[in-house]
């Protein structure tokens, strides 16, 4: 274990210092948090623009590799990591 020794630091830096790292822990969250999450919900059209196709055709591969989709009134959704699934086959 390394040994970090301390001679002398005043409050403002130990302040500092604590605060340098409470925004670095910060900004790792919020990067985190703006990655896309593998259970997002995807309309047919927004993950035929991410795979560059028709959306018959991400329909086609839904049933191909055996996907289910959710409907949310008259709209079928994907989750992002079954899209990655497609991306992965095509």
């Amino acid at each position: 274990m390394e040994r970090i020794e301390i001679i002398s630091l005043t409050v403002p830096e130990l302040q500092r210092m604590l605060d340098a790292a409470c925004e670095k822990a910060i900004q790792k969250y919020i990067e985190a948090q703006k990655s896309p999450s593998d259970y997002e919900e995807l309309t047919l059209e927004q993950a035929a623009s991410e795979l560059n196709c028709h959306k018959a055709t991400v329909r086609r591969k839904m049933l191909e590799f055996g996907i289910k989709g959710s409907k949310i009134g008259r709209e079928i959704t994907i989750q992002r990591k079954d899209l990655k699934r497609i991306r992965g086959r095509r």
